[in-house]
């Protein structure tokens, strides 16, 4: 994504920043924005506590674009999280959607708690990747004191109201992405005669009252299917009752393996359920490598090896680093725990939540949280709110009829945050409301789809023309890929040869087999990688090999070669030691054991531009990441 900071000559082009507008918005001191050049931004201020009884007040960062005439229509961006920097998140939104400010004058603004309005800082939950550890919440909870009631929806729906007078639109469209649109939709129950139209990417239901998030898990099975390269084919039936299996096997006892580093060296790691779910919904941001999830769990199932998926998991950890508070706010966002629906009544004392929350979940069926278990589904929300004190104020009514209004939603179709579900629900308690899915997209269609397509149906939507068109699938790039032989010996010699040398070939085209699943985007492509068992591969201009160990006892080296080959040195304890050459199309040639050899393989050279610019299409940026 471009950087946040800089803003190129078309842009400035496009975008002639004025402070001209209604004589409301004309009377304040407009100045330049941090977050980048061309946005000019205020201070509006509002009460902390609107009923009074609590004082102090937040300061709302809010930034505006505005093409130099007057009057239009005006749009208002609303961030993901809660946490995320609004303004931030608007000019992101702006490099990808420039055609916005032709149309309309664009209001952004940092919700209270974030960013440069208020910014609620947790050290202790900072340094929570995940965000869900209890005793980290529980000293947040401490820190904010009472003032940790008053950063919820309706605070942020009553900021929105305030910011709208402030900036004098007579009406909104909104446009939120994630828990932005849950902001949207509730702002339009609050308020339906301030809203001109919605667009909605990735739904949040308001109205969602199931504590266990199983709209995420049902979305699970469906993904691995839909995503799986080949459609599974020689490889599984089902992979969502697959990774059910794994996970009962890993309950009774965790797997454990080495993962290797791109310097070649052993990692021990374990193998645990809640590893693979996190990875499940980190690849909302890069669904390739929910694609090579399937042929990792055969693995672990058929042969006990945890290689494959514990190479997935550390790949996907990159899309859990802590962000920089001013970024996302951990703190904002441990204040779900104010209105996130959760198993257990206001009142349970502290020390019997857990109790609660585990007989509510063995009252539903075990199925319910396929394919996974309750036990997923504590780690997360569950385990963040576990001693955070009962809200400081009742419960808010969610209710109400929408306004028909225009309405776009966009969805990804491999969206486990906000599964598909949820946004069919919602579109049909708004009258006419469009919907669009992209298939092999996660969460936050703009700015993940690589196609583009969400993008156009939401520009012919703000041109008042039809944008419901269906949208193609996005390809992963991810080639089929088999189970990684895990024995020499297992290994039935290749067509036309016998023995260890026949054996030999067979161990070569496994590692081709894995080093295109490897270069491909389920991993993070980078400059280097390690193999699976050992080893490592450098990709630059050309790829090379290093030790690389895919068989055990069978260590490949090598450079790929013009005009697409590679020259491959085979050692190890099992092999037939010789050198020989892979054309692209599987084409061996060479010496093995002393002996001539010649024979096809399923598995050619790797292309590696090719994989690169295949990777550089399809993994996203996280716009509204999950903690």
């Amino acid at each position: 994504m471009t950087t946040r900071r800089a803003i190129t000559a078309a842009m400035l082009a496009l975008l002639t920043v004025a402070a001209a507008g209604d004589h409301a918005a004309a009377a304040r001191a407009w100045r330049s924005c941090p977050e980048a050049d061309f946005p000019r931004c205020t201070t509006v201020r509002v009460p902390l506590d609107r009923s009074g009884a609590t004082p102090g007040h937040v300061d709302l960062h809010v930034a505006r674009v505005a093409l130099a005439r007057r009057g239009g229509s005006f749009l208002m961006y609303l961030s993901g999280g809660p946490g995320g920097a609004g303004v931030y998140e608007m000019v992101d939104v702006l490099f990808d959607l420039p055609e916005l400010a032709r149309r309309y004058t664009v209001i952004g603004f940092d919700q209270r708690g974030t960013g440069a309005s208020g910014l609620l800082r947790c050290p202790a939950l900072e340094r929570d990747p995940r965000l869900r550890s209890t005793v980290a919440a529980e000293k947040c909870a401490r820190r904010l004191g009472p003032r940790r009631a008053f950063y919820t929806t309706p605070d942020s729906v009553a900021d929105m109201e305030a910011i709208r007078s402030t900036v004098g639109a007579r009406k909104l469209t909104l446009f939120g992405i994630s828990y932005g649109t849950e902001l949207a939709l509730a702002y339009a129950r609050e308020h339906p005669d301030r809203v001109e139209r919605l667009i909605l990417d990735s739904v949040v239901d308001p109205d969602e009252s199931d504590p266990f998030g199983l709209a995420g898990f049902r979305a699970m099975g469906p993904s691995l299917a839909s995503l799986c390269p080949e459609r599974c084919r020689n490889l599984s039936a089902d992979p969502g009752a697959d990774l059910a299996a794994l996970v009962a096997r890993l309950r009774a006892a965790p797997l454990h393996g080495y993962r290797i580093g791109a310097d070649g060296r052993r990692h021990r790691d374990t193998l645990r359920p809640i590893g693979i779910a996190d990875m499940l919904y980190d690849a909302d941001y890069n669904p390739a490598l929910r694609a090579g999830v399937p042929m990792a769990v055969r693995a672990a199932l058929d042969n006990g090896d945890a290689a494959p998926l514990l190479r997935l998991l550390a790949d996907s950890r990159a899309y859990s680093l802590p962000s920089d508070p001013r970024d996302f706010s951990a703190a904002r966002y441990a204040t779900v725990c104010e209105e996130t629906p959760l198993p257990w009544p206001r009142g349970t004392p502290l020390a019997d939540r857990a109790a609660v929350a585990r007989e509510r979940a063995l009252a539903l069926p075990a199925s319910a949280f396929a394919p996974f278990d309750a036990e997923t589904a504590y780690a997360d929300e569950i385990d963040l709110c576990l001693r955070w004190p009962d809200p400081g104020r009742p419960p808010h009514s969610t209710g109400g009829a929408y306004p028909a209004v225009p309405t776009l939603m966009l969805q990804g179709g491999e969206d486990l945050r906000t599964p598909p579900e949820v946004s069919v629900r919602v579109a049909t308690l708004i009258p006419g409301a469009q919907r669009v899915t992209v298939p092999g997209v996660g969460h936050a269609v703009i700015g993940a789809d690589p196609s583009g397509c969400g993008r156009r149906r939401l520009l012919r939507f703000v041109a008042r023309e039809r944008a419901d068109a269906p949208c193609r699938r996005v390809p992963t790039h991810v080639p089929a890929t088999g189970v990684p032989p895990v024995s020499f010996a297992a290994l039935a010699p290749a067509r036309g040869l016998e023995g260890r040398v026949g054996r030999t070939v067979s161990a070569l085209d496994a590692t081709l087999d894995f080093l295109d699943f490897a270069l491909s985007p389920a991993f993070a492509v980078g400059e280097s990688g390690g193999g699976l068992r050992g080893g490592s591969y450098r990709l630059g201009r050309r790829l090379s090999l290093s030790r690389l160990i895919v068989v055990p006892g069978v260590r490949v080296s090598g450079k790929d070669r013009p005009p697409g080959s590679l020259t491959l040195s085979v050692r190890g304890r099992a092999a037939a030691h010789g050198t020989v050459v892979v054309t692209r199309r599987g084409r061996l040639t060479g010496r093995l054991a002393g002996r001539r050899v010649a024979a096809r393989l399923a598995n050619g050279a790797p292309s590696p531009l090719g994989f690169i610019a295949g990777a550089a299409a399809v993994i996203a940026t996280p716009r509204a990441a999950r903690p």
